[in-house]
């Protein structure tokens, strides 16, 4: 995360989540992946 603060990666029943958005696609970059979620995460 761009705050340095932590985030749960989760899957179930074949969907993957992060701190409850779901990743609908990973887009390969020249630094690493990014993750598409359907919502926003917000910082805590």
């Amino acid at each position: 995360m761009a705050d340095g603060k932590r985030v749960t990666f989760s899957k179930k029943d074949g969907k993957v989540s992060v701190d409850g958005p779901n990743i609908i696609a990973s887009v390969p970059a020249s630094n690493g992946i990014i993750h598409v979620v359907d919502s926003v995460i917000l910082p805590n």
